[in-house]
């Protein structure tokens, strides 16, 4: 029974409660701890597969001083498992995540984003501040959230983590996990692809955040992919672009032959 499991977690891991029952602060934790109780009842995936993971992200949240709540780590260790397991993949998370922050879904509106649907996508005395409506091609309006930024990262490019040629590996499961535990998926969009170049620097990521552009080289290592999401998170928090830490400097390089600054202009040159 879900009740025994929930017992079985133990103290270390105990659920929020209050004179013996569950508590929830918002509407948002009861359903996540519903769904991942329902989800191990109907057998896609056994109950301590999501305990294990609850256990490594509650200790990697105290490793890091991190002093969120209990369920977005029991959220962040749901949507891991997901993921692990291949019940969504992880497009199609963010696009979930982003519907919801953009207020696609919400407590009082739920609808598709399809041509019969317009009038809901604009109805919304705000819309203008939450709705960026682009029709695609077979006619449906979408709504496409829109981020303050985005970090993209060579990790399968020609040079970029081939340390059969002597470059360093590019720390995947790290990415992605920091991206994932500091619940900045609605913020800034994290993309692991091919060569962005300049290759004979390799290991190169490139940062977009609030019209800027910085470029990193040579990241190998963890502490280097720590530094810039905690660089990332500084910037999420003070609701603007900052420049880069220290110990990212070394690490920065430009590669056009327009500042930075001019980036935001060209994007919306005829």
């Amino acid at each position: 029974m879900p009740d025994q499991r929930i017992e079985d977690l133990g103290d270390a891991l105990a659920v929020p409660r209050k004179n013996g029952e569950l508590v929830f602060a918002a509407p948002w934790e009861g359903r996540v701890f519903g769904m991942a109780v329902a989800l191990s009842d109907d057998q896609i995936y056994a109950w301590n597969a999501f305990r294990d993971r609850l256990v490594a992200e509650i200790a990697a949240a105290e490793e890091h001083g991190d002093d969120s709540g209990y369920y977005e780590r029991w959220l962040a260790s749901f949507e891991r498992l997901l993921l692990d397991t291949g019940v969504l993949t992880a497009e199609e998370l963010d696009a979930r995540t982003a519907e919801y922050a953009a207020g696609v879904y919400d407590e009082h509106e739920h609808y598709e984003t399809t041509s019969d649907a317009i009038a809901s996508l604009t109805r919304s005395p705000h819309a203008s501040e939450r709705r960026n409506i682009v029709w695609r091609a077979d006619g449906a309006p979408i709504n496409v959230f829109r981020r303050p930024g985005q970090l993209f990262v060579c990790a399968s490019g020609c040079c970029c983590g081939h340390t059969e040629r002597g470059h360093a590996p590019v720390s995947i499961d790290l990415y992605h996990r920091e991206w994932a535990r500091r619940r900045i998926r609605h913020k800034v969009h994290l993309s692991l692809g091919g060569c962005l170049g300049p290759c004979a620097l390799s290991n190169v990521a490139l940062l977009l955040y609030d019209g800027h552009q910085v470029w990193f080289h040579s990241i190998a290592g963890d502490a280097l992919v720590i530094a810039i999401f905690d660089y990332i998170e500084a910037m999420v928090r003070a609701d603007r672009h900052l420049p880069p830490p220290p110990e990212l400097l070394p690490h920065v390089f430009e590669v056009f032959d327009w500042p930075a600054s001019a980036a935001p202009a060209l994007a919306h040159a005829p």
